[in-house]
């Protein structure tokens, strides 16, 4: 199949967007494991209880202020909109996240991993429950104003007419990616985080409180999976099983960088975004399985992943 130069390059930005949004999910799943050495399974939940918060706070802006429109001021209108949705999700996923690891998760540190495994895949079906008892079983959209805030203006890349919104949410991932090295790398919080990591013991032995830096990392986690829920909602659907891909593809790309790698978990993420975007265009049939064969192929050569341990490289 014959690809011309303007698709090849839609094709990488769209993967470019999709790897930006689940390295936002994938971050917030590396953090968690790298530091609570906890494998989250509620963690796609948590990126869609985002989606649907972010939904919600949006239908209602625009309910009060009327549909935006085409044009630069209705895609301004938009965007305004869905930043506002993004800040209540965050308000909303903070504090979720900071129940769930004072409540449930700290008890259970010391024991087996399987104790952690069958207590956060019950507060994935918790969460299931809440989403459908609030919002129902029906999936609720947005795309009809996506797409008339897309359709004029687009943003005019080297020529190419390409969606303003998909250059918004990459233009968002790549603050969130600088935000989130500088905080690990330059702030005090950051590498208190870092030596926990490390070493539990001698920073507990140093006065770090262990219990005050795994509730900021998972509350931390939460809302990096709220916040990817609600910048990727708009162009599609909330619905309940929303959360499943997202957290297997996770999975996939902790795996591809590094387990507890913050860079692994962003190149890793661009990798499977750009790769499944290509493969929705070369062969659609493979675009499920072609993130596993790159897992695959990595382990053979590099059973570790491209990158390091968390504390080598967070």
């Amino acid at each position: 199949m014959a690809v011309t130069p303007t698709a090849a390059l839609v094709q990488t930005l769209n993967g470019i967007q999709f790897g930006f949004i689940l390295f936002m999910i994938a971050s917030g799943l590396t953090v968690i494991l790298g530091i609570l050495d906890v494998l989250n399974l509620a963690h796609g939940e948590l990126f869609s209880l985002g989606a649907y918060t972010a939904i919600g706070v949006f239908g209602f802006i625009i309910g009060i202020i009327g549909p935006p429109g085409g044009g630069v001021v209705g895609t301004a209108v938009f965007i305004l909109a869905v930043l506002a949705a993004v800040l209540v999700t965050a308000a909303i996923l903070l504090p979720v996240g900071t129940l769930f690891e004072a409540v449930f998760l700290r008890q259970i540190y010391d024991r087996d991993q399987v104790y952690q495994l069958v207590l956060t895949f019950a507060l994935l079906l918790v969460l299931l429950d809440v989403k459908k008892f609030i919002w129902g079983d029906s999936s609720i959209r947005t795309d009809a104003v996506y797409s008339a805030i897309n359709a004029i203006p687009t943003s005019s890349l080297v020529g190419l007419n390409y969606p303003t919104y998909n250059v918004f949410v990459i233009l968002v991932g790549s603050a969130v990616v600088v935000g989130l090295f500088w905080f690990f790398e330059r702030t005090k919080t950051g590498r208190i985080i870092r030596a926990t990591a490390i070493d539990r013991e001698m920073a507990t032995a140093i006065g770090v409180s262990t219990d005050r830096v795994f509730t900021l990392v998972f509350a931390l986690g939460a809302f990096l999976a709220g916040f990817a829920g609600a910048m990727a909602v708009p162009p599609t659907s909330a619905t309940l099983e929303m959360g499943t891909n997202p957290l297997v593809l996770s999975f996939v790309v902790i795996v591809i960088g590094g387990l507890g790698s913050l860079r692994g978990a962003f190149v890793g993420a661009l990798l499977v975004g750009v790769i499944r975007s290509w493969m929705i265009t070369l062969y659609p049939p493979g675009e499920i399985a072609a993130p596993f064969a790159i897992m695959a192929l990595i382990l053979l050569v590099k059973p570790e992943g491209l990158f390091g341990t968390w504390g080598e490289t967070a």
